[in-house]
């Protein structure tokens, strides 16, 4: 079975009134066919997850591929493409 999304040392950091990280290198492959549940306790990034893989929003560090091909978080024309 193919890897359809594949996450490497994915994180996310906010800095508000103080620096956050919400997610801390995430390692994951998402398989063709498979079917994922997230769960979790509130504020343990399930949503901030969800939005990065749906490329709503950037991730802080790390790199994620869809089809073995690397996201380019700066061309948001190929991602709002992709992401529809």
């Amino acid at each position: 079975m193919n890897n359809f999304i594949e996450l490497k040392d994915l994180s996310k950091t906010f800095f508000e009134k103080k620096k956050v990280k919400v997610l801390k290198k995430i390692n994951f492959k998402f398989k063709l066919g498979k079917i994922y549940s997230l769960m979790g306790p509130s504020g343990s990034g399930k949503s901030t997850l969800l939005n990065l893989l749906s490329l709503i929003d950037r991730p802080s560090g790390g790199t994620m591929k869809y089809g073995n091909k690397q996201i380019d978080f700066e061309n948001s024309n190929y991602n709002d493409i992709l992401r529809a």
